[in-house]
């Protein structure tokens, strides 16, 4: 795919003809954006003017009111605002459908990605130091007890209703309007991390994925998971060695769930790595955080280019 420099937008006040030519000054041709954000005027002043968007659609994250997944204590799968669904749950995975539908026809994005496309886990707040059995697993209702016991392989249960999620969603997706690129988050995690959670505990192969989306998305927020800039090269690189050739990564532009900063150094040492192959561009994390920097913003300028 061509390459891709974008920022992620949740804020509704920022949806406006200013911010379009702000991002474009800086380099920007990418918008995500979050559900409050999708305002029709400002997303056909992205299309007029060429910037190709995104619907970030949240797939398992619980709205107000809905039943959520059940974790092996039998706790419910909520931590602080990461609050999940059963991801077996038909009738939420049907409202998703509709939504994306009326999203599809009302705004006609070109682009769609889904995120919480996983199970629980308030991975942003885990510890490197985290033992593995530290980890809540979802979910134990009734329904998914009964699905998983009539698995041969029950430890893949997890990775296919992930994937099923995926393929029914894509394919709607694409029977509706098949020019739409989809796009896929990932969770930063290495495959031997907490003995391997990324598959057995997230729900997320990789390599599968990438065979069902157009691009991956991971959230490579080394800052929140306490790693150094580099790890988000050597990710990207595992992610390669996986089989996945469109990686659109996406880094932090400030701290986030840390009391310590992020230093504009560190920021540009980050974009750098995540500019570097096999990465097809890159995703900032966020567009409010980035704004009113004028430091962070001639960094993003002077690497994009401009």
């Amino acid at each position: 795919m061509n390459r891709l420099y974008g920022v992620k937008l949740y804020d509704p006040r920022f949806c406006t003809g200013r911010t379009v030519d702000l991002l474009q000054e800086a380099g920007f041709n990418t918008v995500y954006l979050g559900r409050d954000a999708l305002v029709p005027a400002f997303t056909e002043e992205l299309s007029s003017r060429g910037l190709f968007w995104n619907i970030v659609e949240p797939v398992f994250l619980a709205s107000e009111g809905e039943d959520l997944a059940v974790l092996e204590d039998g706790s419910l799968a909520s931590d602080d605002w990461v609050r999940f669904v059963c991801p077996t749950d038909a009738v939420h995975l049907n409202d998703i459908r509709w939504r994306i539908a009326s999203d599809i026809r009302t705004l006609n994005p070109p682009g769609v990605s889904l995120d919480f496309l996983r199970f629980f886990q308030f991975w942003e707040m885990t510890s490197p130091l985290a033992e593995a059995k530290s980890l809540p697993k979802s979910c134990f209702c009734t329904r998914c007890r009964s699905q998983r016991m009539g698995m041969e392989r029950q430890e893949f249960w997890r990775q296919n209703i992930v994937e099923q999620t995926a393929l029914t969603l894509c394919s709607q997706i694409r029977q509706i309007n098949p020019e739409i690129r989809i796009g896929l988050h990932c969770v930063p995690w290495k495959q031997d991390m907490y003995d391997g959670a990324i598959l057995n505990v997230i729900g997320q192969n990789f390599s599968n994925l990438a065979e069902i989306g157009d691009y991956l998305t991971p959230m490579v927020y080394h800052h929140m998971m306490h790693r150094e800039p580099s790890y988000i090269k050597d990710f990207l690189q595992e992610m390669e060695s996986l089989g996945c050739t469109e990686i659109l990564p996406s880094i932090q532009v400030k701290k986030a769930y840390r009391e310590e900063e992020v230093s504009k150094e560190e920021f540009g040492e980050a974009l750098g790595y995540a500019l570097e192959s096999p990465s097809k561009g890159v995703l900032l994390y966020k567009w409010e955080d980035l704004v009113d920097d004028s430091e962070r913003m001639d960094i993003v300028k002077s690497m994009l280019g401009h």
